[in-house]
């Protein structure tokens, strides 16, 4: 138990271990950051992670259950992309471009904050820390889990799903371009849905 850090019963009547859990959950949280930040998604563990914030690994997973999900709460992110893709990849090919795009801008548009991973958006193309920390994560855990499910040359199909995906985030959340800012998340799905679906299952043009 780490320092100040008690069994007691808070003022609201629970008990100190409730307490106490929460301080283990955001000192994991703020291990994971800096973690994250300073050695890049590939090489930041959860032992690591773990032994920053001066907790058991099992604990880590006891709250988080996987690295993926570490991530996504450490940025406050809305939903655990790796997770959504995974889910809609079980649905079939068919449809799934529009599918996609229509689930990840309703729960952004939705979400309290995305701030955190606004914040990681701006500063990648200056901060290279930034950009591997980011750039890891889409790669290993959206990109490879496309390339997967797609016709060849399946890891240039997923990376064109994924290069409109980060190009819609940041022209409708950093810069709020508008109209398509403000438009809603049906329509955009309308009309980018088609274009991401031709990446995904139509056969590969010939080469020049």
């Amino acid at each position: 138990m780490a320092v100040g850090e008690s069994d007691e019963p808070d003022a609201a009547g629970r008990p100190g271990r409730w307490r106490t859990g929460e301080r283990s959950r955001r000192r994991i949280l703020d291990a994971a950051r800096a973690s994250f930040a300073e050695r890049g998604y590939d090489r930041a563990t959860i032992r690591r992670i773990a032994a920053t914030a001066e907790v058991d690994p099992a604990m880590v997973y006891y709250f988080f259950e996987t690295k993926s999900r570490l991530f996504s709460a450490a940025l406050e992110m809305p939903v655990n992309p790796a997770e959504r893709v995974a889910s809609e990849l079980a649905e079939g090919l068919d449809g799934l471009g529009e599918r996609i795009v229509r689930h990840f801008l309703g729960v952004w548009d939705q979400a309290p904050t995305i701030e955190p991973l606004l914040a990681l958006l701006r500063s990648a193309p200056t901060d290279e820390r930034s950009a591997a920390m980011f750039t890891e994560y889409i790669e290993r855990e959206i990109i490879t889990r496309i390339a997967t499910a797609v016709p060849e040359p399946a890891r240039l199909r997923a990376e064109l799903l994924g290069s409109h995906l980060m190009g819609l985030m940041l022209a409708r959340y950093v810069l709020r371009m508008e109209p398509l800012a403000s438009t809603p998340p049906d329509t955009v799905a309308n009309w980018m849905g088609p274009t991401l679906q031709r990446y995904l299952t139509d056969p590969a043009p010939e080469p020049a």
